[in-house]
């Protein structure tokens, strides 16, 4: 099993010199802790976060380990031009000597679409990440000096070639962010991995959601362990129980006050964001209490034994095998985001470090439909695969 941290790099006393400096120096400290990555979110013009760029970001890390994944979690392809997209990640992705993970959405927070110049994009934005989705991974996958040509409602380029070349081919490990199953598609045809949070969901929700895309994809043909699904998780630990929940307290509800007022809600929603809408009036009637927060497992705030069990009820339920730790949440002091890693190190990772893939619980037994092209899963009792043959 994988751990990593995140960062959206919250800065609420906008002290960047700070927030940055904690960050590079929290990511060094992860990897002689043993930590296995760190993601990178882009967000823009709000206290929510302060990383606009996250390809600059991943540079800096680059050049600061040797060891770790460097992810983005994610790129919003509805907010730039693709061609420079392609050419800055696969810059990031030579300069690590090829540790990048690439994560792509697109995108939900009104005021960015406007701080971008695409606020008329926002309605459309699923149709402008496809289109942008198509071009990045089209101008990585042709060889070098090819030109490469797109067309379509909301991109046009001609004879555009992409240099350097990531160092992955065909391409880096691309991540989707998605809680639709439009997703679906990208995933299973492609082979695709998928990022999930409960951030803005309550933890039996994503369970659910989690288990019925890995059933999808199975029968479309996929194998359920040939995919990662990281889950990125607000996380802080500490000795006990009434200590952690002193030092999240102000963190989390300072995010959560602030992600609510940033989400789109009220009459003016774009289409196909009904379900923030939602969530920012679920807000206002008081479930982003730090209460509220835990009992709907949006985040782990407590001891490392806590943390134990939730993680082996999350391995059996969905096959959790890679978790992103969200740690520096709010703008958390550095001491007590460094301690809290030191705990996860010392009592968590190793409990899991061996811990081989599952399948989850309810799709050990469940034989996949007739499809053009499907896999025959057999699993043994503690849900590892035991045999698998194509159709």
């Amino acid at each position: 099993m994988k751990f990593s941290l995140f960062y959206v790099l919250e800065s609420p006393d906008r002290d960047f010199r700070r927030a940055y400096d904690e960050m590079l120096s929290q990511v060094e400290i992860a990897e002689r802790l043993g930590f296995d990555g760190v993601w990178l979110a882009e967000h823009h013009g709000s206290a929510y976060g302060s990383m606009p760029s996250p390809q600059v970001a991943a540079a800096a890390i680059a050049a600061r380990t040797s060891r770790m994944r460097i992810g983005i979690a994610v790129s919003n392809l509805t907010l730039a031009w693709p061609v420079r997209i392609a050419e800055d990640f696969a810059m990031v992705d030579v300069i690590s000597g090829g540790r990048l993970d690439f994560g792509v959405g697109r995108g939900y927070q009104p005021h960015e679409f406007r701080a971008m110049g695409v606020a008329d994009k926002q309605d459309v934005s699923r149709e402008v990440f496809d289109e942008a989705f198509q071009i990045v991974t089209g101008l990585w996958t042709k060889a070098v000096g090819e030109p490469y040509t797109f067309h379509g409602r909301h991109f046009h380029i001609d004879s555009v070639d992409c240099r350097p070349a990531p160092l992955q081919q065909p391409t880096p490990p691309i991540y989707v962010a998605s809680i639709s199953p439009e997703t679906f598609d990208l995933v299973a045809d492609h082979g695709h991995n998928m990022l999930v949070t409960p951030t803005l969901m309550t933890l039996p929700e994503l369970n659910g959601f989690v288990v019925n895309a890995k059933r999808t994809l199975m029968h479309r043909g996929r194998d359920p362990l040939s995919l990662d699904f990281p889950m990125n998780w607000q996380i802080h630990l500490a000795e006990d129980d009434e200590q952690a929940v002193r030092r999240a307290r102000p963190s989390l509800e300072w995010y959560f006050d602030n992600v609510m007022s940033a989400v789109p809600q009220g009459a003016a929603t774009p289409a196909g964001y009904e379900r923030y809408a939602a969530l920012a009036e679920a807000a206002a009637e008081g479930a982003m209490s730090l209460t509220g927060l835990r009992e709907g497992g949006i985040c782990y705030v407590g001891d490392p034994d806590g943390l134990i069990r939730e993680i082996e009820i999350l391995r059996e339920e969905t096959g959790l095998d890679h978790l992103i730790c969200w740690m520096r949440f709010g703008g958390m002091p550095h001491d007590d985001v460094v301690r809290s890693m030191e705990l996860l190190a010392e009592h968590v990772i190793p409990r899991f470090a061996d811990a081989p893939p599952l399948v989850p619980r309810a799709l050990r037994h469940e034989e996949p439909t007739q499809t053009d092209k499907y896999f025959e899963i057999e699993f043994d009792d503690e849900g590892e695969v035991h045999e698998l043959s194509r159709g």
